[in-house]
């Protein structure tokens, strides 16, 4: 049965990394969402970059859908011209309105979207950083500080713990192994999702970076080119 119905409620749907790939956007699964449907992406949105004309007009092209479009950030986007874009209330949380129903989930955040509360946990560690050039393809600001790990976890305080989803670019630690079959390295950001798997409560964790669709029993769905209602 499709997952799009006519005559249902609007909903919010995840996908995993789109690395600035117009292609993922209109395919047929993504083209069937309705007006007032959510479209969140799991990082490594990859549309912001290097700021020319041609990926403005992408992005007011990716703001017009009819359909809104959410993104947390991954280790693949530029997060000095991400912080360019003026900051907004949406859902009760802060964002960066990029154009039209085109936003940044600022990563800490909580939004409540209907009857469903989403916290956005983007960023990572880029395996190849000592191969990438500082502001140009790798920005030190994707992996949080200690201090703005106390910010998020007193966001979650303030919610009694108790989520529906946790939209993120990487997983705990845990969950990486089960995907990548090695030990994750522990850092500032995966730790803090031990701490959130541990000790939160969550229908479900959506992620991508790993480039694969596969489902972790019971809560953890790793994204790449699949579309899939929240539940």
């Amino acid at each position: 049965m499709s997952l799009f119905r006519r005559g249902r409620q609007s909903a919010i749907y995840f996908t995993g990394d789109l690395h600035g790939d117009r292609k993922r956007l209109e395919d047929k699964n993504v083209r069937a969402l309705g007006r007032g449907d959510i479209l969140a992406v799991c990082g490594d949105f990859g549309f912001l970059w290097d700021g020319s004309p041609a990926e403005k007009k992408m992005l007011d092209w990716i703001g017009s859908r009819k359909y809104q479009v959410v993104f947390v950030e991954g280790t693949h986007d530029n997060l000095d011209l991400l912080d360019r874009y003026p900051v907004e209330e949406w859902n009760g949380g802060l964002t960066h309105h990029i154009t039209g129903g085109l936003r940044h989930l600022i990563r800490g955040q909580a939004y409540r979207i209907g009857d469903r509360t989403l916290f956005a946990l983007g960023g990572g560690a880029s395996d190849d950083f000592a191969q990438r050039e500082r502001g140009v393809n790798w920005w030190p600001q994707e992996m949080p500080g200690e201090e703005e790990l106390k910010e998020y976890q007193s966001v979650l305080e303030g919610l009694g713990r108790q989520v529906d989803y946790v939209l993120s670019h990487q997983a705990p630690t845990n969950v990486d192994a089960c995907i990548t079959r090695r030990v994750c390295e522990v850092n500032y950001l995966t730790a803090f999702m031990d701490w959130v798997q541990r000790e939160c409560t969550f229908r479900n964790w959506y992620f991508g970076s790993y480039h694969q669709n596969k489902v972790i029993p019971p809560y953890y769905h790793c994204l790449f080119d699949q579309v899939v209602r929240g539940e």
